[in-house]
């Protein structure tokens, strides 16, 4: 008979995924071990947007806050052409979030804060560690990790996520492929000082002029990410060893100050000058997608999972979504509660269509703003100026970016909701819906959001549903209960004229919709999915 496990889970990578899964395991009271190869944490800005579904979850578990006090606030896109604006975007306006104003942070203050925060929860990050092989048994995982001094151990592990990036160890032991390819063209990045040209601190500026297109995105002290395509760049094989976002190679020689400046010069807002460069580096952009995020005791997250162009600046947000869509459900079958493989199938079926969804929209951002081509060029100019008129575009390119509108339409746990034949907000597989009312006892205004758990689902009951919140109440230890009134903006937010209930998960989405009289589906959830019965391993 197999050793029992050493640990309940063992995460690879101490980025923002797999903190963000540690820090949402260590809300269930799972004390995951955490390894990461980096013998200190990458100083490189990277990831810079944090967008409001993001900004959800981090609420959530207590970091709103140290966020929102210390990035800059995104508040509008501006596109150019030469000396013309030809739009403004305003990012955070009609958002349907808690949390509706986007961020820009470097991804190293980022992996900061989540470090901080999970150190003082208890947590530790075993830095200097590496994965150098798994293997699995059926039961659990037995891992080789060989830490700086060449000192190797074998261990036995209940759960192994891999959140180890575009190169994940994990994924190359288990021989997942990681399909897609490398755009040949390469681009050039440079993290510097502007002076001049006007630009708002506040926004995003992407400008193109001259048959060329520059990328400005602002963050801490008057730094400025510039991200431009290097002409007559030569092209590269599309090898699996080009996976990194942010790949140099002997070839593809990071830029001069120089050459910047003369691609703001040719290509961006006038009268700009830059200076004191911080970084500077030259990268191929990958759209790859693991065909598995699973295999039997062991998750592949973030990076690991998927990689796509910068455009949108959607790719940390993902992992971060990533781990927080596994860390409830892996945390749920560690307890026994529910059915294990009903909430661990759910995983790979939520989150690997919005992988999908997040590499097309990114390419389509790319290729549309990056493009050479004079007839693209002209529809772009087209496109971009009628965006400025209209505030239907705007809108949805707004919801777009801030990924408030991701919707699983399949999987174990949609299933359980039932047959629904749309998936508006506030519906099954949406993300919930804020709302606010007046509470009678005190006369105080109060919102939902506060009141959502990382770890309770919430049963939210409109109206008379007594029978509704009695059958919750034999989940106390699992479920929360908020009532409200049957009618009102909350009922309305809702959808509801009669008394109903939703349940919402610990990841923010909601599970169920019905009206009082349909209290079989909430039995039927909560046997599948809440219930206590024996844990998997511990």
């Amino acid at each position: 008979m197999p050793a029992p496990p050493d640990s309940p889970v063992l995460i690879v990578g101490a980025g923002p995924t797999g903190l963000t899964l540690a820090l949402a395991l260590q809300q269930h009271g799972i004390a995951a071990r955490v390894i990461d190869k980096l013998e200190r944490p990458a100083d490189l800005s990277k990831a810079l947007a944090v967008w409001p579904a993001s900004l959800e979850v981090l609420a959530s578990l207590g970091m709103h806050d140290a966020f929102s006090q210390t990035a800059t606030p995104l508040r509008a896109v501006t596109f150019g052409d030469g000396a013309k604006r030809l739009a403004r975007v305003d990012m955070g306006e009609g958002i349907d979030s808690a949390y509706p104003q986007p961020i820009l942070l470097p991804q190293s203050k980022t992996e900061q804060i989540l470090h901080e925060q999970y150190v003082a929860s208890g947590g530790r990050v075993e830095r200097g560690v590496e994965l150098v092989s798994l293997d699995e048994d059926g039961d659990a995982v037995t891992v080789t990790l060989r830490d700086v001094s060449g000192h190797e151990e074998t261990t036995r592990v209940a759960w192994l996520v891999g959140a180890d990036g575009a190169r994940s160890t994990v994924r190359h032991a288990l021989g997942i492929e990681f399909e897609g390819y490398t755009e040949p063209a390469l681009f050039l990045l440079g993290d510097v000082h502007i002076d001049g040209g006007d630009l708002d601190r506040h926004s995003i500026h992407i400008w193109w002029h001259n048959a060329g297109t520059v990328a400005l995105f602002p963050f801490e002290h008057d730094v400025w990410r510039i991200i431009v395509e290097r002409e007559c760049s030569p092209q590269t094989a599309h090898d699996d060893h080009a996976e990194e976002h942010h790949q140099d190679s002997s070839a593809d020689t990071p830029p001069t100050l120089e050459e910047l400046q003369q691609a703001m010069d040719r290509h961006g807002p006038p009268g700009t000058r830059l200076s004191q460069p911080a970084w500077l580096s030259s990268f191929r952009t990958n759209e790859r997608l693991a065909v598995r995020y699973r295999s039997a005791h062991v998750f592949l997250a973030g990076d690991a999972a998927h990689i796509h162009t910068p455009a949108g600046g959607q790719g940390m947000n993902t992992g971060i979504q990533d781990a927080f869509n596994l860390g409830w459900k892996l945390a749920y079958a560690l307890q026994g509660r529910g059915d294990a493989q009903t909430l661990l199938d759910s995983y790979e079926a939520e989150r690997r269509p919005v992988g999908i969804q997040v590499i097309d929209h990114a390419s389509r951002l790319m290729h549309m703003g990056m493009s050479r081509n004079a007839l693209v060029r002209f529809v772009r100019d087209l496109a971009v100026t009628v965006l400025d008129h209209v505030p239907a575009l705007q809108m949805r390119l707004r919801t777009e970016m801030s990924e408030t509108d991701i919707t699983y339409r399949g999987g174990p746990l949609i299933q359980l909701a039932g047959d629904s034949r749309h998936f508006a907000r506030g519906l099954p597989g949406t993300r919930a819906r804020d709302v606010r009312w007046t509470d009678p006892a005190d006369g105080t205004t109060r919102t939902l959001w506060p009141s959502l758990s990382p770890v309770l689902h919430t049963l939210v009951a409109f109206g008379e549903t007594d029978d509704i919140a009695a059958r919750a109440a034999a989940y106390t230890d699992a479920v929360q209960i908020v009532r409200l009134p049957g009618t009102g903006e909350a009922a309305e937010r809702y959808g509801f004229e009669a008394p109903g209930f939703v349940l919402i998960r610990p990841d923010q989405v909601v599970a169920l919709r019905g009206g009082a009289q349909d209290g079989f589906i909430l039995d039927r959830y909560l046997e599948r999915v809440v219930r206590m019965g024996s844990p998997l391993a511990v």
